[in-house]
Parts: structure tokens; sequence; C-alpha cells
């Protein structure tokens, strides 16, 4: 029971067993590690819009698909490690009332019923937040971030709040407190992160989707290495009202989910402007991300950037985006090479990396971490070596990096003059091991940080697999508020190719 009396698998609780689990993991205890094979798609519903069909048939209830799901994460948890949280009670009460709102002809729409979880740097009212960290384990929520709001309003259930990197810090899905999340493809390497627990549960099938955030890659990492779709929306587009910072001008809130449509449902929801959130956006679009999914992509121009989008790639994710390009083309793109030499060697990512990120990581908790006794136990080595490099930023480079970049905001800008999208991969590698060495992990900067950096939609979605059968991701880039062509071109791919339909041996089957 946690302090509200409620049926909350808490953060205590795990805490007092993630070294036995870690050790188990870790020496192959489980028998699960090694190659995956991807399974044919079990019976359960694998959508959004299936779950919502058999609700309103009433051939499956909200309750009866929560509950499934929390029997399975009761069974897959202990080798995943994706959760900080589980709300057992509040997910079936909330499930129940689901049903009967249904059964009296009260329908919230296309997220009726369905069963997400929540990254736990989301503030969800009467749960811990800990953001992943030590330090915060006591932290209660009083109050909903407005994300969670509009979730809920729309009938969503939440059954549980994920594991993260601490305060959001890297993608490699470890955490010292409270253990590292597992990929079910393979448990010995990385979910990604830092929405690892979140992108896990939904390669899993403990879930239909979740609200991610994204930095410097926090959706698309999990989204490529882990075999589901996510999407980094425009800057400003969904509210970061509730959501504890990372960066104040990288940061950015959107979906991970199994599969294009579902991202479109939920970017429905959690689009808007918010006037409780400085940076929100006024100039959004306001048709539903769902109206044009079925167009396709005839007539429309992708760029491959020269000496960028295919460059210093391991092979297998060559060999992959080069068989999407092929697709695309197939299905009536135009695939063009194009110049942009700000991502030909211009842009300087690791200045990027540590002289905005960092620099404000640092100002966000710099402070707090200082005056904390025994910090570098509670707020964990990743958070740590964070803050000391971010502290060695002048405030002088930080101005000089946020003076350059409307400049480079509109020379980049001037490429969707000419293409609809930029076509890369997603990350250059597919899922290193837990223990690889930190540039592991950094290597992927190069298709991340520059769209952070100009704020610019990126959807990621599958598309193939390793000689080891690990997923393999691609990555589109659009134009500010783009996300509508975005997931049209992302769902016509999907359409032709099965990628996103495989599933990690470690799934839910009911």
């Amino acid at each position: 029971m946690n302090d509200n009396g409620n049926n909350e698998w808490s953060r205590r609780e795990m805490l007092a067993g993630v070294s036995g689990v870690a050790l188990a993991v870790g020496a192959g205890g489980f028998g699960l590690s090694g190659t995956a094979n991807a399974q044919p798609t079990p019976g359960l519903p694998q959508s959004v819009t299936a779950a919502g069909e058999a609700f309103r048939s009433g051939s499956l209830s909200c309750r009866e698909l929560t509950q499934t799901y929390l029997n399975c994460i009761a069974e897959f948890e202990p080798k995943l490690n994706a959760f900080i949280s589980i709300l057992n009670d509040e997910a079936l009460a909330t499930a129940e009332e689901r049903d009967a709102e249904l059964a009296a002809g009260q329908d919230r729409g296309p997220l009726h019923g369905i069963p997400i979880v929540v990254k736990d740097l989301f503030e969800v009212a009467g749960t811990f937040t800990t953001v992943g960290s030590e330090a915060f384990a006591d932290r209660m929520s009083d109050s909903d971030a407005t994300i969670i709001r509009k979730l809920k309003d729309a009938g969503c259930v939440i059954i549980g709040k994920t594991n993260m990197n601490a305060f959001a810090a890297g993608v490699s899905g470890t955490n010292s407190t409270f253990g590292d999340v597992h990929n079910p493809w393979d448990l010995e390497r990385s979910p990604g992160g830092s929405s690892s627990g979140t992108g896990a549960a939904i390669a899993a099938g403990l879930c239909l989707g979740g609200p991610g955030t994204d930095t410097g890659g926090s959706i698309r990492v999990p989204a490529s290495w882990l075999g589901i779709a996510g999407i980094r929306p425009t800057s400003g587009l969904v509210s970061l009202n509730g959501v504890y910072p990372r960066s104040h001008s990288l940061d950015t809130a959107g979906p991970l989910a199994r599969n294009i449509r579902d991202l479109a449902i939920f970017l429905d929801v959690m689009a808007g402007f918010d006037p409780n959130d400085p940076n929100s956006s006024l100039a959004q679009p306001r048709l539903s991300y769902t109206k044009n999914l079925d167009k396709g992509v005839k007539g429309l121009r992708i760029g491959l950037v020269e000496n960028y989008s295919l460059t210093d790639i391991d092979a297998p994710v060559e060999e992959s985006v080069r068989a999407a390009a092929d697709t695309f083309a197939s299905l009536g793109a135009e695939i063009v090479n194009i110049k942009v030499p700000l991502l030909q060697g211009q842009l300087n990512y690791a200045a990027l990396f540590s002289e905005i990120l960092l620099y404000e990581f640092n100002q966000i908790l710099g402070d707090q971490f200082r005056s904390t006794p025994d910090a570098e136990r509670l707020f964990g080595p990743i958070v740590t070596s964070n803050i000391a490099d971010g502290s060695a930023v002048t405030r002088e480079q930080y101005e000089a990096r946020i003076a350059e970049r409307p400049g480079v905001l509109a020379e980049i800008k001037e490429v969707f003059e000419s293409v609809d999208a930029i076509l890369t991969p997603s990350l250059p590698t597919t899922a290193p091991l837990l223990n690889a060495a930190a540039q592991d992990f950094g290597r992927g900067r190069q298709f991340t940080i520059p769209f952070s950096y100009t704020g610019l939609p990126s959807v990621a979605v599958p598309c193939g697999f390793s000689p080891e059968g690990m997923p393999i991701g691609l990555q589109l880039v659009g134009d500010h508020f783009q996300e509508g062509l975005l997931l049209q071109m992302a769902a016509a791919f999907e359409a032709a190719t099965d990628f996103g339909m495989q599933r990690p041996p470690i799934f839910c089957k009911g």
C-alpha cells in the first residue's frame, strides 16, 4: 500500500528488489537473452483502433484488457524492469468506469478505455513522480501535467509509471537507483532512453502506448531500438506544463505506440496550445492527424542528404535505409539527393549537446545537486557527469550557440522548399549492450541533436532488422508543424512493409 492507501507497487518495493533482478538478468538467469526471433502477432488487440472496436462490440471489456496487461506485467517485470510504480487498483477502477460509461452511451472518443503507461517525469496526481532518481523518491504529485489531464479526459487508463534514465539524462536505459530497463528483443541490450520503460512496455505488449519526452532523442532512440513508432513533435506543439525539464530550449513531449495510426490518435489528444506553458505555440494546425494517413506518398519528394543520411552508419542500418528509400520510390515518391552543408559537417553536434543541453540542465538542477549531501549516489553517475560538464560551459558559450540558432534554422528550412521530408536512419546502430561504453550511445547524436536544435518534427518507424534480429528504425524529418505529412509518409511505408508487425520473444499474448 502506498501513502494514499492505494495498491500501488511503489518505488520502495522496487528499490528492495532491484539488485536481485539486475543480477539475475545480467547472469542470463531467465534464459531469454541472445538473438531475438520475431514472433507472429498474437490474439490481443494490437492497436488502439482494434481495442476500441472490441470494447464497442462487447467482445472485450476495458477491465479485461487492463487486467490482462497487469497479469503480463507481473510475469515480465522481473525480466524487463520497465516500471517504477504499477497502479493496479487505480487502473482497474478507471477501467470499470470506462466500461460503465460505454454501457450508458457515453463515448469519450478513440482513446476511451485504452490502457497506457506514463514516463515517470510526468506529474500524475496521487502518484510518486521520481524522475527516475532516488533523490526524488518521495516526491508526490498533487496535480496532473497538462498532457496527462488531456489523456485522462480522452478516456485513457494509466496502468503504471515507467522507468527511465534518471532526470532523462542519457539514452542508455540504465538507472543506478531503480535498475536498468531491458530490451525485450534481447535482455542484454539497451532499450534506448530516456523513455526506456515506456518503450519497453509498448514493445513487449504491456499497453497500447504512452507519452514520452525527447530532448536529444529520448523518443526516437527507444522507438528505433525497440521496433515501435514514435514522434518528436515541433517544439511548442505539445504542452510541457507538469513535465520535469531536461533542457528548456530543446525539450518536447510526444507519443510512442506500436503503429503510426495510434501515434496520430495520441497526438490528436496531446497537441494544443496551453497558456500554462510559456513555450506553447499558437501556430498549430487543428486538422486531425489521422485525416490523411491513407493518402500515400505519390508525388511527394523525399531527400537523402549527401554525406549525411548514409554516412558513418553500420552496414545493416545502411542496407535497411536504402531499401526503405526504394520502397518509398515504389510507392510513387521521388527520392532526391540533396546537399545540406550544415548537416554535412558544419554543425558541431558535441558542442550543441554540451553548450546548450548540458548548460541548461545544470541551470535547472545544478544548485540542488551541489547542495545535496551524498549527491553522486542519490542522483547517479550520468547526472553527476552531466552536471560537471554543464557547469564547465560559460554563459558566453551558451549565448553564442543560442544566437546562431536563427541562422541555422533558416538554412535548414530552405531544404523544405525542394523536398517534403528528409530521410535518415533514426540511429546509426542497432541497440548496443547495456554495459556498452558511453561513446557507443553517443554515436546517434548526428541524427537526433540537429533536429532538436532546430525544433523540427521527426517520426521514427521500423524499417528492418539486423542479422542478429535487432530492430532498425528510419527517421523522417519535416518542416515545422508538418506532423500530419510525416505521419502520412510513415503510414504509407508501414502499410507496404511488415517490420512493425513483428514481436519480440518477450511479448504479452494474453
